[in-house]
């Protein structure tokens, strides 16, 4: 391949080159690679850094380096480990960056960073000393000369030539009105921000005039209204720019109004905005995941309880009674401990897709089930490993049939069973009954329990809410909650009614939907 012609080569060393290159360069700038080791950093750099250059032949890590500015007090007091850590993750985000850093001598560096491409920063090194000492030394300026202003007035008339000279070397936009809201004076940023300013200063008109040449729809305000709290103190203008104005009183009753071009500021802010809003996004990514891992683990212990229950009493059973135990026994015995293992790993898979997609909703999976039946087999498991409660059912007048998801609809009768025995005294019985009225389907759990206060009712199915009555008794408050979210993804509702000390009755209400009913529709259709 040809080299191209509008360049001179030679056998120069590469090294020799990008050494003077960067010793050449008036700002300092560094080159990190995706694992946060310097590649490159020119004596610019390190001057500006104060970093020593037996430190990056030890340890070129940037870890390194901020602990080293760390351990010598760049970065205030605290724990050393923990203020390198902290800029580390930092670092890790590989995200622009654009800040202004105050070392302890005084010397203000402006520091920029770029992600590459393919990993690492470019970051560039910048004194900004003076320029900072600029600014403060205008501010200064500007704040002496707003609060001079105002015994200056008196001398208006005889040095105005001037005081005209000394406003228009400032480059914020200055008018002046006096006590009856006149404009008497200007300097030339103004006849910028308002191009009709030059004719209305020989007519001395109100200063509200002018705001409103520009903004039509401003009403008409006094001294007193525009220099109200409420009246806007920054916008944009037409020419593009936004404007910060500061509006004081001065002692002769006038208005001095100052006029800062702020564009710039803007652009940064919506930059650092939107670089604000990616790493929220971010943070709530993660805050997501952690919810999701806790609610897990809640769920775990609070769903696991009875699947296990059933293993423990089927397998002491078989223990007890291993050399009496026939066939058929056992593997009604096996079998209840295998229903029991798929339940668990039921639970673990719909869990986990319900909390990943909880933004966008969880698929239901529908068929035809006999609830009566459904019903029936969760509370004979509860009565079997429960010797402590009665559970007395009554689901005759349920419909044969009705259209839901078997799994999903198992785990709320559950739930509801899991708390009637739980908060319910021993020797006591759970009542649940089934019946049909108005295209719905009715089932209520009713216990003769703790209760729960009334004023706590509202609460009982937010995530993790237990009510004052559980005290000392064991749970996690997800139960209710899943139960809830699970009736509204078929249509559905359930209802609490409940008396401290005398018991608590819930209801699930599930319509009662007709599949080929809708697919004939669909097909007239």
């Amino acid at each position: 391949m040809s080299k191209p012609k509008h360049f001179i080569y030679s056998d120069f060393d590469p090294g020799v080159l990008l050494d003077a290159l960067s010793s050449s360069i008036h700002q300092g700038f560094s080159v990190m690679d995706r694992n946060l080791d310097l590649v490159m950093m020119n004596h610019t750099a390190m001057a500006l850094l104060q970093l020593p250059i037996d430190l990056l032949q030890k340890d070129r890590s940037l870890r390194g380096v901020f602990r080293y500015n760390a351990e010598r007090g760049d970065y205030g007091p605290g724990d050393t480990e923990k203020l390198v850590r902290v800029r580390i993750d930092l670092a890790k985000m590989f995200v622009p960056h654009d800040f202004v850093r105050t070392r302890p001598d005084g010397t203000v560096i402006r520091v920029q960073g770029t992600p590459m491409t393919n990993g690492g920063f470019i970051t560039l090194y910048t004194d900004i000393t003076a320029e900072h000492q600029q600014e403060n030394a205008l501010k200064e300026m500007r704040d002496q000369l707003e609060t001079s202003l105002g015994e200056r007035t008196r001398e208006l008339a005889v040095h105005q030539d001037m005081l005209l000279s000394s406003i228009n070397a400032i480059k914020d936009g200055l008018i002046i009105s006096d006590a009856d809201g006149k404009v008497v004076l200007a300097n030339n940023k103004m006849f910028e921000i308002y191009p009709q300013l030059p004719a209305f200063l020989v007519r001395k008109v109100h200063l509200s005039d002018v705001i409103r040449s520009v903004f039509p729809d401003e009403p008409d305000r006094t001294l007193d209204d525009l220099s109200h709290a409420a009246m806007w103190g920054e916008r944009k203008y037409p020419n593009g720019c936004w404007y910060k104005i500061t509006r004081t009183r001065t002692d002769e009753g006038g208005m001095l109004s100052v006029y800062t071009d702020i564009t710039t500021y803007k652009e940064q802010h919506s930059v650092l905005q939107s670089h604000t809003d990616e790493l929220v996004r971010h943070l709530r990514k993660e805050k997501e995941l952690n919810e999701m891992q806790r609610e897990f683990v809640s769920m775990a212990s609070h769903e696991f309880r009875t699947p296990l229950a059933i293993i423990d009493s089927n397998a002491q059973r078989l223990l007890r009674r291993i050399d009496k135990v026939v066939p058929e026994t056992l593997k009604e015995r096996l079998g209840n401990i295998r229903e029991s293992v798929e339940r668990m790993q039921y639970l673990i898979d719909r869990f986990l897709n319900f909390s990943q997609t909880q933004s966008i909703g969880m698929e239901i999976e529908r068929e035809q089930v006999d609830l009566g039946r459904l019903v029936q087999s969760v509370c004979d498991r509860y009565q079997a490993i429960t010797r402590t409660h009665s559970i007395a059912v009554d689901v005759t007048f349920l419909p044969d049939t009705i259209d839901l998801d078997k799994k999903l609809i198992e785990q709320s009768v559950s739930n509801l069973l899991s708390n009637a025995v739980k908060y319910s005294h021993e020797n006591s019985t759970v009542y649940v009954t089934g019946s049909e009225a108005g295209g719905q389907v009715l089932l209520s759990v009713r216990d003769e329990g703790v209760g729960i206060p009334a004023e706590e009712l509202p609460n009982i199915f937010k995530r993790y809410f237990r009510a004052s009555t559980s005290s000392g008794i064991a749970g996690t408050g997800i139960g209710l909650n899943m139960t809830q979210m699970i009736l509204q993804k078929h249509g559905g509702k359930i209802h609490v009614e409940s008396q401290v000390g005398q018991g608590t009755t819930i209801t699930m209400s599930l319509p009662v939907i007709d599949q080929q009913g809708c697919r004939r529709a669909a097909r007239a259709g």
